[in-house]
């Protein structure tokens, strides 16, 4: 398993990036669904931006792995992390928490749980959450990678009869924070305005090739933007078009503070040139109400839910104090849920089985204005999505010792996307002189002109005399707009366009137990998940690029046991997993756009371990092998191939933790605790960016607490990440067009103190 909190091209604090057996999603966009579902009281959190909670009072988290959709709500292809909060008691009771820590941490905690009659009981819980920004901005002397978060539930449960219960909450999270911590590792200047690229391994067997239109943001900048642009300062402009194609200028110099160059990488984590907005706010309140009836051997569970979010963030993507790349992102979203569960046993408790039916609304839009140099224009879009479906297990008790578990779901998903805001509003190349001659609007409005709704691409053919250098460019003069082109400036057909899966998902599982300390099983299942849409699209497009559904089919065998007296429990699992037409996300100029890979192999082990070799020591370990690889790749997805690796995969994970109590007598007791991780090397994203590669390395961390006789206060001291290793979460390469690379890194070493008071 593969949690980051951070999402490539975002900067976001609450975006989430999770990986389960090499199955997940990159791509944050309200357009594409994640590879691993996060379930809060049951309920789905369908988008990546706000599926990183803070939650202040967890019952228990539990990690499956592999496909999941038999058993609850919105199915997930790659896994699921199902979070449950504490429910209502009915006894009063108290806890409180202060923190404090390196980057002036203040942390506060409060719960109470109060029973407002024999059957009705509410729970409160509060938290607050704030400390200083790591990063320091060298140019304004701000900070970045700051905390500062509010959050609250109230929940109530009541038992109106022993057949009914009724839990009713409500829950809400504030932050109002800076964007996450950015770094500029490259800068890449160009001596042209506009030129196409090469997409390489994007040839089919005897051909070339594919093109792209880059133009280049660093040179507007330098050479249009910039102040002292027209003396040269950064450097000369081109000299327009020669026989063979761009006659190129010169490099800004990197001694000029007014230019965009190398002199704005820092080359340390901590620090940063940034001098765009520095913002990640996040609004989100949701209500749940779950309602369980006991009818005996039947149980019926109904789970409604609407959620609500309003997030704001800036992505500084060119790290240096100009203006040149900035992101902002304006996500809007709803979403309501609609659960039953009929849950039961029979023939004396032989058959046991779920049968469920779901429902997901989900409605909102994304309003991305974005700056890159050569132009402002708008990303984003409005989404409409339905999802209804029907799931069915059961266990069949063969013998004590032997069961058998089939299950199948079917699942009928609509999502709608309408990329009508997506506008070219100011195109600077109209202030070239040479483009400006051919396109007094600019180039890229032409290229809208010329390609968006147009049956036949408006753009100039190779060989046409005089015009050899301009192949592939519009056509001089522009073309007319089409219907679904008003005004010649939209990026994509302003019209709504749609994907439809209905699938069918089975699953089946078998085990035995052995002894009564030894369980061996054995299991198959399919997982899907939809397609969608890419939404980041410059320069412009003929349609709306769109995915197909992916599809992963698991094999999973296992041995679970427990030793010495339930002292030792070790469980090993194998696996193995056929993944097709993945989806995966290739760096296409600035738009990163979802593609339909191909087909790959997941196969692996894992080993995980409890002991507990004295009553006073408890020891956690494990270890995971995944060899991951594609079988086959579409050219779409170039310039990924066969040889490349799965992003956010590592080979080898490691982990160990020990608490120890050493100490226990009069005053109270006190408690010392170890933890260690590791990971071999991987990379950050699907097209193997060397800038993105990160080495194996490992994490470790080390408390101490102390709890006082009567148990009401315990203190606790410690250090994470204590050999201050700093590794690379995610980021994003794109240095033909934007001409940046920029990565997101760990938080430094940090003490912490807490005091919890327990009632």
């Amino acid at each position: 398993m593969n949690i980051q909190p951070v999402a490539n091209i975002s900067g976001s604090s609450a975006s989430l990036t999770a990986f389960i057996r090499g199955v997940g999603q990159t791509d944050f966009n309200i357009t594409v669904d994640p590879g691993v579902g996060v379930y809060v009281d049951g309920v789905y959190v369908a988008r990546s931006v706000g599926a990183l909670l803070d939650m202040a009072d967890i019952s228990d988290v539990q990690i499956l792995r592999g496909p999941q959709g038999t058993l609850f709500g919105k199915n997930t292809i790659g896994g699921a992390i199902v979070v449950n909060s504490m429910q209502p008691q009915k006894d009063f009771d108290l806890k409180l928490e202060a923190v404090t820590g390196r980057y002036n941490r203040a942390d506060f905690k409060g719960m109470i749980n109060v029973p407002l009659s024999d059957n009705l009981a509410m729970r409160a819980v509060a938290s607050y959450e704030t400390r200083d920004g790591f990063q320091r901005r060298l140019f304004d002397g701000g900070r970045q990678g700051n905390k500062d978060s509010f959050g609250a539930r109230l929940a109530f449960k009541w038992e109106p009869t022993d057949k009914l219960t009724v839990n009713l909450s409500g829950d809400i999270n504030i932050r109002r924070e800076e964007q996450t911590a950015i770094s500029l590792i490259e800068l890449r200047d160009q001596p042209v305005p506009l030129r196409f690229v090469e997409i390489p391994n994007s040839a089919p067997p005897g051909g070339t090739n594919r093109l792209i239109a880059a133009p280049s943001s660093m040179y507007f900048w330098n050479k249009i933007s910039a102040v002292g642009a027209a003396t040269g300062a950064c450097g000369a402009a081109w000299g327009g078009f020669g026989p063979t194609g761009p006659i190129p200028g010169t490099l800004a110099p990197t001694s000029n503070p007014n230019c965009a160059s190398t002199r704005w990488i820092t080359g340390d984590p901590d620090t940063t040139w940034a001098g765009g907005n520095n913002r990640s706010d996040f609004d989100l309140w949701g209500v749940n109400l779950t309602l369980d009836y006991d009818f005996g051997d039947i149980s019926l569970k109904s789970i409604s839910s609407y959620r609500d979010q309003k997030s704001r963030f800036e992505y500084d993507f060119d790290g240096t104090p100009h203006n040149i790349l900035q992101l902002t992102n304006n996500i809007d979203l709803w979403q309501a849920s609609q659960e039953l569960q009929l849950t039961g046993s029979v023939l004396d408790d032989r058959l046991k089985f779920v049968l469920g039916g779901y429902y997901l609304k989900e409605k909102g839009q994304d309003k991305e204005p974005l700056e890159f140099g050569f132009a402002q224009f708008f990303s984003g879009g409005k989404i409409d999505n339905d999802s209804y479906a029907s799931y069915l297990q059961a266990t069949f008790k063969v013998t004590d010792r032997f069961s058998i578990t089939p299950g199948i779901r079917y699942t009928n998903e609509t999502k709608r996307f309408d990329p009508s805001l997506q506008v070219i509003y100011n195109d600077r190349s109209r202030f070239d002189p040479v483009l400006a001659s051919l396109y007094p609007n600019g180039a890229f409005i032409a290229f809208s002109q010329c390609l968006v709704g147009q049956a036949v691409p408006g753009v100039i053919p190779p060989g046409v005399p005089g015009f050899e250098a301009f192949a592939g460019f519009p056509l001089p003069g522009g073309c007319t707009p089409s219907a679904t082109n008003p005004g010649g400036n939209h990026t994509m057909p302003a019209v709504q366009v749609q994907a439809k899966a209905k699938e069918w998902t089975p699953a089946i599982s078998a085990d035995y137990k052995i002894t009564d300390d030894t369980l061996i099983y054995a299991s198959y299942s399919k997982g899907f998940k939809n397609g969608g849409f890419s939404q980041r699209i410059f320069p412009a497009e003929i349609t709306t690029p769109s995915f197909t559904p992916e599809f992963v089919e698991s094999y999973e065998i296992g041995l679970k046991n427990e030793f010495f007296n339930r002292r030792l429990r070790l469980n090993i699992a194998a696996f193995l997993s056929d993944y097709s037409d993945m989806q995966i996300v290739v760096n296409e100029g600035i738009a990163p756009k979802v593609r339909n890979a191909g087909t790959g192999r997941i196969k692996g082990f894992e080993v995980e371990g409890e002991a507990a070799p004295i009553d006073q020591v408890q020891l956690t370990f494990g270890v995971g092998y995944l060899d991951a690889y594609y079988t086959n790749i579409d050219l779409s997805a170039a310039p990924v191939t066969k040889d490349s690796k799965f992003a956010f995969v590592p080979k080898w994970t490691a982990s160990a933790a020990i608490n120890a109590d050493v100490y226990e007598g009069q005053a109270g007791k006190l408690t010392l605790r170890g933890d260690w991780s590791y990971q071999s090397g991987t990379f950050k994203d699907a097209v193997n960016s060397p800038q993105l590669f990160q080495p194996a390395y490992s994490v470790f961390g080390a408390s101490a607490s102390f709890t006082d006789k009567s148990e009401h206060f315990t203190v606790t001291g410690g250090v994470t990440n204590l050999t201050d290793k700093r590794y690379i979460q995610g980021g994003y390469v794109d240095l033909d067009i934007g001409g940046a690379a920029t990565a997101s890194f760990s938080r430094p070493r940090e003490w912490f103190l807490k005091l919890a008071y327990k009632y």
